[in-house]
């Protein structure tokens, strides 16, 4: 009677144990595990070149725009040099060709202010004269002075000629001067179109140049580096990796009994195995397709072998999880009727992880 007694106390506090275990844990249906961790950029090169300078290390906290890598091209640098050289030669024909025009443009005004004084001093003598006449003729209104037919004295005749005259040999010269003034302030003139030219090859060059200093695309922190200073590289070899400080995403596993479970846009609970007060809430993005084998990090016995699915969920950057930390996911069901809930009480608790750990 004490022995039935004894199954009977037995059986009753192994009954309360389950029904406890599905009070606690009734509405969640799933815990595996995976690492907290962020998807690493890798730096590339479009072109070859050669590795001038690194500015840093792995683990080096950058920010975004700092320089990481500093690549060298030879043709690139040979280019530039052969299109500074062609500047330069062009720079030298286009000053001896505007000193040419000044020049020029000097003795043409030269040359005009001489003829306009030449010309000027012989219509100021006329005018003199005709003046000089005018005046002793004045109290002699019996004699009147030649003139033409016109009515014009000789001297105002030749005045109005020499005038002429000034006017047919300005002009000229005034035009020319205007052309060569026009040309010097003009950029359409053939050699400053070459150099502009070459000036716009050198800025695409220069450009080309920018993108030989690889920089950090936001802040954060070095990963790898596969070369060093001095080595010449292959065009899209990658030469750093590079991620942000907190990580953004966690991989886990979760077994192949297991997988009609989960899926894509799920909610999960995620929680860090070391740091109990560091949590999150994070959604699934990402599912493998296929089965692999779950890395031994997440298994008790190195010795068996697990498989199941990967799956990426996407966390909040704002966490103070670590890189590559081990953390806790738990599945919510929020799908669960009144009807289940009543079944786990009579039946083993639906709490399951995927590799206890």
């Amino acid at each position: 009677m004490r022995s039935v007694n004894l199954h009977l106390i037995a059986f009753l506090l192994v009954l309360l144990t389950v029904v406890g275990f599905n009070w606690q844990y009734g509405s969640e249906t799933l815990i595996f595990f995976g690492f907290a961790e962020n998807k690493e950029l890798e730096i590339r090169l479009d072109n070859p070149g050669v590795i001038k300078n690194i500015y840093v290390t792995s683990g080096s906290k950058v920010s975004k725009g700092d320089v990481l890598i500093e690549v060298a091209q030879t043709a690139l640098e040979m280019d530039q040099s052969d299109l500074s050289h062609e500047i330069a030669e062009l720079n030298s024909q286009l000053i001896f060709w505007e000193a040419a025009t000044r020049s020029s443009i000097s003795q043409l005004k030269s040359q005009k202010i001489a003829k306009e004084n030449a010309i000027l001093s012989q219509i100021d003598q006329l005018e003199s004269d005709l003046s000089i006449k005018k005046s002793l003729l004045i109290d002699l209104e019996s004699i009147q002075p030649a003139t033409d037919q016109s009515g014009k004295s000789p001297n105002v005749i030749k005045i109005e000629g020499l005038k002429k005259q000034l006017e047919l040999i300005i002009q000229p010269i005034d035009s020319e001067i205007k052309k060569l003034q026009n040309e010097l302030n003009s950029s359409s003139h053939p050699l400053k179109s070459q150099i502009n030219k070459l000036k716009n090859q050198i800025s695409f060059s220069n450009s080309a140049s920018e993108k030989l200093k690889l920089t950090a695309p936001r802040d954060g922190i070095v990963g790898s580096i596969f070369c060093k200073e001095g080595e010449q590289v292959s065009s899209f070899n990658t030469l750093l990796t590079f991620y942000e400080e907190n990580p953004n995403q966690v991989k886990a596993y979760v077994l192949e009994n297991l997988l009609l479970k989960v899926k894509l846009g799920d909610s999960i609970l995620v929680n860090s195995v070391v740091q109990s007060a560091s949590n999150c809430k994070g959604v699934i993005i990402g599912m493998g397709s296929r089965i692999v084998e779950i890395p031994e990090r997440l298994t008790t016995n190195p010795a068996i072998k697990f498989h199941g699915r990967e799956i990426i969920i996407e966390i909040p950057t704002e966490n103070e999880f670590l890189q590559k930390e081990k953390v806790i996911l738990k599945l919510n069901s929020t799908e669960n009727n009144q009807n289940d809930k009543v079944i786990k009480v009579f039946t083993p608790p639906k709490i399951t992880s995927s590799i206890q750990d």
